[in-house]
């Protein structure tokens, strides 16, 4: 009775695939929906930074044009508290705009980038409200709507009563979960960019871009494996990025090495029709981890993300220091 259930939601095993797909999935086409973060700016060294206006401009620029020349259908999730500066709202909101001008999409991030394993149910809600006042108008007048919603930290709810509690605000409010499969941990390597700028290390900054672009690389290989011995096939990935400095000079080069490795830029819709993406998500825990980690669980496997490939020691460890460093400033 359970696995007919669960077939009834997405294919988890051999008996739920039909032979033409088993046999098609020899032949992957690849997809993958790219998807960046903290929105208008992410800021190394911490998650709690508005930025400077002048850099934002720069990487709000950046980023939307390269999504924009490999004609990728991109979002964008937004931190609304990062507009509100006194003589800067007009220009932080413009920031905003560029991307819709780019004819790419905004979604709700939460209006501060709460962690919902660490907020209460009624303040994460209220944080959801208050992330969508300026994003919704700006949509509505270029004729969208926001239907997308990223957890911060990829935390989906301390309890299974208070993620479902939350899931079902989500749709009430019109809103989907936006899922995540790829993370390339890029914040570290922002981090590590930063430093080397701050010191003129340039030899180091060369290093960081170089590893960043290497690690996405090893993320992209695991994840393709995880969801062939899942599904069977190769589903539509969704990469997570940030809106930041490291990416401002690095995205060209990763799309481009997506390309190499065979991949259509889809959007976040497309890729969510694939049934892959009904599968439930049944994890509950304090780590923000893959959705092919998670769904696991609804398979009867445990969730093994403490395999999943790691940046380098490196790179953890020079993150660690910055994020010290930036704690007692």
């Amino acid at each position: 009775m359970l696995a007919a259930l669960f077939c009834s939601f997405v294919p988890l095993a051999n008996v739920c695939f039909p032979a033409a797909e088993r046999a098609s999935a020899k032949q992957p086409q690849r997809m993958v929906v790219i998807t960046v973060d903290d929105l208008p700016g992410a800021e190394f060294g911490t998650d709690h930074a508005i930025g400077n206006l002048k850099e934002l401009e720069q990487i709000n620029r950046a980023i939307p044009a390269a999504l924009r020349s490999h004609h990728v259908p991109g979002i964008g999730f937004v931190n609304e508290w990062k507009l509100q500066v006194d003589g800067q709202r007009d220009a932080r909101t413009a920031l905003l705009q560029m991307w819709l001008d780019a004819g790419l999409t905004l979604g709700n991030h939460t209006y501060s980038h709460v962690d919902f394993q660490t907020t209460p149910l009624d303040q994460y809600e209220d944080e959801t409200i208050r992330g969508e006042v300026v994003t919704r108008e700006l949509m509505t007048a270029a004729g969208q709507k926001e239907k997308y919603f990223r957890h911060p930290f990829l935390n989906t709810g301390p309890t299974a009563e208070a993620k479902a509690a939350f899931e079902a605000f989500l749709k009430e409010r019109g809103y989907r979960v936006a899922p995540v499969t790829a993370d390339p941990s890029d914040y570290m390597f922002n981090d590590i960019l930063g430093e080397s700028t701050e010191k003129n290390d340039k030899e180091l900054t060369v290093k960081a871009k170089k590893e960043y672009l290497a690690y996405a690389d090893t993320v992209f290989a695991y994840e393709e494996r995880e969801s062939r011995n899942l599904f069977r096939r190769e589903i539509p990935q969704i990469l997570m990025v940030h809106d930041s400095e490291l990416n401002a000079q690095c995205l060209d080069a990763l799309l481009s090495q997506l390309e190499k490795r065979g991949y259509k830029f889809i959007s976040l819709d497309d890729a969510l029709a694939d049934p892959a993406y009904a599968t439930p998500d049944l994890f509950v825990g304090g780590v923000g981890i893959s959705w092919l980690m998670r769904w696991k669980v609804a398979f009867g496997q445990k969730p093994d993300y403490e395999k999943s490939p790691e940046p380098p020691k490196w790179v953890q460890q020079g993150f660690e220091e910055s994020r010290r460093a930036h704690s007692k400033q």
